[in-house]
């Protein structure tokens, strides 16, 4: 946790309601991009964004010294996203069919191959299996470490590096699955224009 952070925590312990605003101004968009890499709609993801940043004013004495503060967030919106899916009624729902929503990533890159490229890669990640998706969402959109990864995860670090692994494997096969079908349709588009 850096100095900037430390204090904002300290901040936040004192009840600090500017404090409560700089910690959602610092971290409300890789909130909302976590839970809507989750799986969760934009309405339902500005939802429990809201809900987290309740539970962590509530909880914040009980923010370790060494945890970094993101790691600590993502692991309150984790619990509220698995939360509302267990339902009121304690049911399990199901992640399948949420992962086909599009990311609400900012794309302000020009350039039709760069954009098509990124597409093709939250189509991708789309895809993966939900334990999967959500270990490439921490570790590569959140940019948290194997070790903070972990300890949002609650399993240990090896356990993350080794679900990485698999992932781009998964994505690595997924990409190169999109190309030849898209290769072949344009093929196809090619052949039909000529006749």
């Amino acid at each position: 946790m850096g100095p900037s952070e430390r204090i904002l925590v300290w901040r936040l312990r004192r009840g600090d309601p500017d404090a409560c605003r700089e910690l959602i101004r610092r971290h409300h968009s890789r909130v909302y991009g976590y839970l809507r890499r989750l799986g969760a709609d934009s309405g339902l993801a500005e939802d429990l964004t809201q809900e987290t940043y309740a539970c962590a004013w509530q909880a914040i004495r009980t923010l370790r010294k060494a945890a970094s503060l993101r790691s600590w967030l993502l692991t309150i919106a984790r619990n509220e996203f698995f939360q509302r899916l267990r339902g009121e009624r304690g049911e399990t729902t199901s992640l399948e069919g949420l992962s086909d929503r599009e990311d609400p990533g900012p794309d302000a890159e020009v350039g039709l191959v760069r954009d098509e490229r990124r597409r093709a890669v939250r189509r991708a990640v789309a895809r993966l299996d939900p334990v999967l998706r959500e270990t490439v969402a921490l570790h590569y959109f959140q940019g948290l470490s194997l070790r903070e990864a972990s300890a949002v995860l609650g399993i240990p670090a090896g356990t993350v590096k080794s679900r990485v692994h698999r992932a781009l494997d998964r994505l690595q096969a997924l990409l190169e699955s999109q190309e030849a079908s898209h290769g072949s349709e344009r093929a196809g588009k090619a052949v039909a224009g000529r006749s």
